[in-house]
């Protein structure tokens, strides 16, 4: 059954799939049960999954490329009959301990951004797996996404269905009738002519050679110089914040008038300007801004769907002794001008997506005429904090996360932070040829979580 076209900024999705750039996004959540049976799980995931399909039926959609203007399809309803589970059974090297665990769930996650979906299909852009072990009580679920049907938020709004129906609360019931595409329900409200203009001509209509000229790259994104189309995997790093550190650096950020978000940011920039060795280094920024609050009407959080716009920001690290002293600067310039980004820009971007005719060709152009492939040295994802609570006893939820591709026409690094039951998560993604001694973005990840500790204290 036909839905309808497909609007600008999910065929970004579409043509990052088509052209081999991007794969998927990635979300878990890990259980903690007093007693856990497989068949009991199974059969209760398997329920609440279908009416999850029912009250979030944008995980019905399909793309048909078939046609003049590529299409969202319903899938019929048993299609579902079988559903999209994988069962994965943890090894005996992985006993009941945390952490072991998680480094088995962040391989199976890291294989998961690194598989993609297969459009004009009668199957769904989704899938899910659930991690167990015969000699434990912990076990994971994974939903992993097209990103063309869902965002960052989609994710954590499935999630709220699913514990909503796992533990027998009512839940909101969205509809198809009411999925109109962002650019429809965003104002077209335009910054100063000559901002927007600037913009359409560097992204968009100026030729790549002539792009290079007026708009040089001056910032960061790497040494490798990208060959042809060879395309390599994603690679994943991640690191938690307890409860009870985020809980001071939130009160450390407010102090300093500034977020959690941008903290995270400064403490990445000035780790890999450490890590890396760069002196009187620029670098670039993309910050994905969900816009659901700037519909008209509004939409919800809870809803599944494809909103989301960027930020850029753009800042220069000078050569210091003790980088450290540069943190809370950094992260109040990075407030500032992400700020001026959503008053001026963020909108605007979405309506002039319209411009771009084959999306395919503008990816690939795009990579050529980037520094190295890459558009900016991070892109950072952080959708929120969101709480899942049980109404029985017999089962909790320790921590949740969330990750996805690395993005050969977006960042050299892409960082994508959730918070889950007051404890926040953090992916780095990166293409495992982009980088030159993979071991060194361990030592980013290990210097970021040092450096939000010791920047509570300064």
């Amino acid at each position: 059954m036909d839905h309808r076209i497909i609007s600008p900024i999910e065929m970004y999705s579409v043509a990052r799939n088509n052209t081999n750039f991007y794969k998927s996004v990635v979300f878990y959540l890990r259980f903690k049960t007093l007693s856990f049976s497989l068949s009991q799980w199974t059969e209760r995931i398997e329920k609440c999954l279908r009416l999850t399909i029912n009250a979030q039926p944008r995980l019905r959609l399909q793309v048909d490329l078939s046609r003049k203007e590529p299409f969202f399809i319903i899938l019929p309803i048993n299609v579902f009959d079988c559903l999209p589970i994988k069962i994965i059974e943890r090894t005996n090297n992985y006993y009941d301990h945390d952490d072991q665990q998680e480094e088995f769930l962040d391989k199976i996650i890291e294989n998961e951004t690194n598989t993609g979906f297969t459009y004009n299909q009668y199957s769904p852009l989704w899938r899910l797996i659930i991690i167990f072990s015969s000699n434990s009580n912990i076990f994971d679920i994974i939903l992993t996404l097209n990103h063309a049907i869902g965002d960052g938020i989609s994710g954590m709004a499935f999630f709220t269905t699913f514990i909503e129906c796992l533990t027998d609360k009512s839940t909101l019931t969205f509809s198809l009738n009411d999925d109109r595409p962002m650019n429809e329900l965003i104002p077209s409200r335009l910054p100063p002519f000559s901002s927007l203009l600037l913009k359409i001509i560097e992204k968009i209509l100026l030729p790549k050679f002539l792009s290079q000229y007026f708009f040089p790259k001056t910032y960061w994104t790497g040494n490798i110089q990208i060959i042809g189309n060879d395309l390599s995997k994603t690679c994943l790093v991640s690191f938690k914040l307890s409860s009870q550190l985020l809980d001071l650096l939130h009160k450390k950020c407010q102090f300093e008038k500034t977020t959690i978000h941008t903290a995270i940011l400064s403490s990445f920039l000035l780790s890999i300007t450490e890590i890396m060795g760069k002196k009187n280094v620029e670098l670039s920024c993309n910050t994905a801004v969900n816009t659901r609050r700037y519909c008209q009407p509004i939409e919800s959080n809870k809803k599944m769907g494809v909103f989301v716009s960027g930020a850029d920001s753009y800042h220069y690290i000078p050569y210091r002794n003790n980088l450290i002293d540069l943190f809370w600067p950094l992260a109040r310039q990075i407030k500032e001008q992400i700020n001026k980004e959503i008053e001026h820009s963020v909108l605007p971007l979405i309506q002039s997506l319209k411009f771009i005719s084959n999306w395919n060709q503008f990816l690939i152009d795009q990579r050529k005429s980037l520094p190295n492939g890459y558009q900016n040295t991070v892109d950072i994802s952080n959708i929120l904090a969101w709480s899942f609570q049980s109404n029985d006893p017999s089962w909790n939820i320790i921590h949740g996360g969330f990750t996805q591709s690395a993005n050969t026409v977006g960042s050299l690094f892409t960082l994508s932070v959730v918070t889950v039951n007051h404890i926040l998560k953090v992916y780095i993604s990166f293409h495992e040829h982009s980088i030159e001694n993979i071991e060194q973005v361990n030592f980013i990840k290990d210097r970021m979580k040092q450096i939000l500790i010791d920047a509570i204290y300064l």
